[in-house]
């Protein structure tokens, strides 16, 4: 890309102000005693990020991005071309209608994954997060494509889930260790949307054509080959950065349970890293807890009333629910360390900030799911097509994420952002009403489609871009990691509710309509229509059968389209709860109380991380004053 180059400079002179004081403040990592109550502070994942930062050359900061870039490239190809095969793998199975079913457990595993990904980085390091992301990745490929059934699919989908969260929060939390508050928005959407925009469109061509030349199995098996040979840069300049700092003494051998003594038995060490650390237990309620509610909600379908009259049923969703309880209460009264950290949700900016995520992540999978479906029933387009148009909204939100970060660079504000996305997310949404089932039967035309999805995905970019800073910014550097996929997490818990409802209106809706419009003659197919779009597109267009399943399809999209517009309006409240932070200017957070007052000021925060492995750099701009607060000695 003849732009690389220009780009990674660009990160390099994000960091050649900072990196003096950075690195005379990481280069006492090693003197400080292992006893020390400020070890609790900084897990040793966080501190071999800190130190690593001495290790980093722009040499090698330039390669560590262009390897970003490139891995990026290619996890987003593969993503965006295994998007067109879902529909066939599903109907192969004859279970096209478990498609929301699958998305559901997709989503549960990427709630669960994001605080556990984060945690580990924070335990164990960058590297082997990356390392154990992309193995996940490439054991999903190889599910998919040898599945023989839709169960051994579904569970591809799970480890499908896990890797490609692992990938986006490692990457993300890179980046953060790796730039300063007023050039993250920036950085933290470039890779993505470098590499997402060539390839939302290449990838749904690339699959169209194995569908016509091969098969949906080699589609999905041939990314089991590529991805982890050209990961292979990525994952080895993250080690090699690691043995350079550890050789140079800038990482000290720690145990990696900070609270426990290396001679303590591996059952006290697991012990501590699973209870302790990592909220295991937490993590199974939660999950527990959405799976036993969501999924018996999600497969009843109006041919399925009768389930609800059995007792296993009922059962599964008294269980879930009790289980959703358990979760919030052990994780806010006795968790010590809570998979979901209530500390920071207490604050207005975090809670606004999810809870506007949530619901627009609801609204978009409850309305999605089937509408690629949709339009090549309905809308007659082909696989490729309808791709195409539902990524619009993709390409319109990479764009809109780098130049809201541009101009978060150069306003220093990142609220009036939110105030722009979150109405044309509103606006982009409403559109759908009219689209999906226009008056007088007609199918509406695809630049309308497209214009209704850069709408919306101009005002996620917006909001969403702005939003993460913002989260970011009211957090110690310690909990970035958390903060951020907290954030992402309540995103997908949103996005697994909306997939559930989606799921269960399709589920009830459209048998419905179908056996009410398909002629006396094609009734007795309706069962089959509804499972397969390949069965659906087989009747000829314009004939009574397709006039019927067409309306059929358009009348249930558009309830789904009605009630995902509803799912938006909260968003439009919560948007002022967020906090106006200046990213300019720099202050000590080393102490909450400290920083809760300056929440408290009409002006807002004003912050820039600038901040060494253990200590905190405040830069007095009015004094040309320097005063470095070590942790140790603040304590």
């Amino acid at each position: 890309m003849s732009d690389t180059a220009p780009k990674n400079q660009v990160v390099v002179d994000s960091f050649s102000n900072d990196e003096k004081s950075v690195n005379n403040s990481v280069n006492r990592l090693n003197t400080i005693d292992n006893s020390s109550d400020s070890d609790v502070s900084l897990q040793h994942g966080v501190q071999v990020a800190e130190a690593l930062r001495s290790a980093w050359s722009k040499k090698a900061l330039i390669i560590a991005y262009c390897s970003i870039f490139f891995s990026s490239l290619i996890t987003e190809f593969a993503g965006y071309s295994i998007g067109t095969y879902t529909p066939y793998a599903t109907s192969s199975f004859k279970a096209h209608s478990m498609l929301a079913t699958a998305a559901v457990v997709y989503k549960i595993a990427r709630v669960i994954t994001y605080p556990i990904m984060a945690k580990l980085a924070d335990v164990f390091g960058r590297a082997e997060g990356f390392s154990f992301a992309i193995l996940l990745m490439t054991l999903s490929f190889i599910m998919y494509a040898s599945s023989n059934n839709i169960s051994t699919y579904i569970a591809g989908y799970f480890f499908d889930a896990v890797g490609s969260v692992g990938y986006t929060i490692m990457q993300q939390i890179f980046i953060a260790d790796t730039t300063s508050l007023i050039n993250r928005g920036l950085w933290a959407s470039l890779p993505e949307a470098v590499t997402s925009i060539p390839t939302l469109y290449l990838g749904s061509i690339v699959g169209e054509s194995m569908l016509e030349h091969s098969t949906w199995r080699w589609g999905y098996g041939m990314w089991a080959i590529i991805l982890p040979v050209c990961t292979a840069p990525l994952i080895g300049i993250m080690f090699w950065l690691h043995l350079k700092a550890k050789k140079n003494g800038e990482i000290r051998e720690i145990a990696i349970m900070k609270d426990i003594n290396k001679s303590d038995p591996w059952y006290r060490k697991t012990y501590q890293l699973l209870w302790i650390e990592l909220d295991i237990f937490g993590a199974f309620l939660l999950a527990a807890g959405l799976t036993l509610t969501l999924i018996p909600i999600n497969i009843a379908g109006n041919a399925n009333l009768n389930r609800w009259k059995q007792a296993h049923n009922i059962v599964m969703l008294v269980l879930g629910v009790l289980f959703c309880i358990a979760f919030f209460a052990w994780d806010s009264i006795w968790a010590k360390k809570p998979f979901i950290p209530y500390r920071m949700v207490k604050k207005f900016t975090i809670f606004a900030a999810c809870a506007i995520g949530a619901f627009d992540f609801f609204n978009y999978a409850c309305f999605t799911s089937f509408f690629p479906s949709y339009l090549q029933v309905a809308g007659h387009y082909s696989p490729g097509v309808s791709t195409r148009i539902d990524n619009s909204l993709r390409v319109s939100f990479q764009i809109a994420s780098v130049l809201v970060g541009l101009l978060m660079k150069y306003t220093k504000r990142a609220k009036i952002f939110v105030y722009i996305g979150v109405p044309m997310v509103v606006l982009g949404q409403g559109l759908m009403i009219h689209l999906v089932n226009p008056k007088g039967g007609a199918i509406t035309n695809q630049a309308s489609y497209i214009a209704a999805k850069v709408v919306f995905g101009v005002g996620r970019g917006f909001y969403q871009t702005a939003s993460q800073v913002l989260v970011q910014a009211v957090v110690k550097k310690q909990e970035v990691a958390v903060a951020t996929a907290l954030f992402l997490a309540t995103m997908n818990i949103g996005a697994a509710i909306g997939t559930t409802v989606g799921g269960a209106i399709w589920n009830n809706q459209l048998p419905a309509k179908l056996a009410e419009y398909l002629p006396e003659a094609n009734k007795k197919n309706a069962t089959a229509i509804f499972k397969s779009i390949v069965t659906a597109q087989k009747f000829p267009v314009g004939s009574p059968a397709r006039l019927a399943i067409d309306q059929s399809y358009k009348e249930t999209v558009q309830i789904l389209a009605i009630i995902s517009t509803c799912v938006t309006i909260p968003m439009l409240f919560l948007m002022f709860f967020l906090t106006d932070i200046h990213l300019d200017k720099d202050i000590d957070r080393s102490d909450e109380t400290h920083e809760e007052q300056q929440f408290a000021t009409e002006e807002g925060v004003v912050i820039n991380e600038k901040v060494g492995a253990k200590a905190s750099l405040e830069v007095i701009q009015g004094n040309q004053t320097n005063t470095v607060l070590a942790a140790t000695h603040s304590k």
